[in-house]
């Protein structure tokens, strides 16, 4: 079972950044829950974590970000989507900065990992914060210009993914679920 958290403020935006992901899982036959950021969450009992994107201007999430707090004890495998990997990089002490990315970017890849199997791909960014640097606790496994847009917590399966991958590269998702 997959914990999916839904970081959109309105529910009418989970049809463009949760049931895309849901979808999926369907497709490959993975059971689900749903729950929201604003919720006391649980991550206990899961074999994983997603948490979904939202709206570009709705950050209402940042507010709740330690409804997250328990994920650093969680020992299952985790895959932060825009507004969830910004929340993985504020949980690990990552600085955030203005990164303002909207439409269809080059991102390559730099160290071998389970969700990426090329060294070169085009993904879909919607976005005004991500990292450029990564400190001790985050590996960093692509990039886009300079802007770290894959990072893995060191010694966790714990990624961090600042473009959408439910919309060019649903293998991304597919390959995190079957880690």
């Amino acid at each position: 079972m997959i914990l999916v958290v839904s970081c959109c403020r309105h529910r009418f935006s989970e049809e463009e950044f949760v049931k895309p992901i849901t979808s999926i899982m369907e497709k490959l036959g993975i059971s689900y829950e749903i729950r929201r950021y604003y919720e006391k969450l649980r991550f206990s009992g899961y074999s994983g974590v997603i948490i979904c994107g939202t709206a570009l201007m709705d950050s209402d999430y940042l507010n709740y970000v330690d409804n997250f707090r328990k994920l650093t004890g969680y020992d299952g495998k985790v895959l932060g989507i825009c507004a969830g990997y910004r929340i993985l990089a504020k949980l690990y002490g990552g600085m955030l900065e203005n990164i303002r990315r909207i439409g269809v970017y080059p991102v390559r890849t730099v160290r071998e990992n389970p969700l990426v199997h090329s060294d070169s791909f085009q993904a879909y960014f919607l976005h005004i914060y991500a990292l450029r640097k990564l400190n001790r606790y985050m590996e960093l496994i692509a990039l886009q210009d300079d802007e770290a847009c894959i990072f893995k917590v060191v010694g966790r399966e714990f990624y961090g993914v600042s473009f959408h991958p439910e919309v060019l590269n649903e293998e991304i998702i597919v390959n995190f679920l079957q880690l």
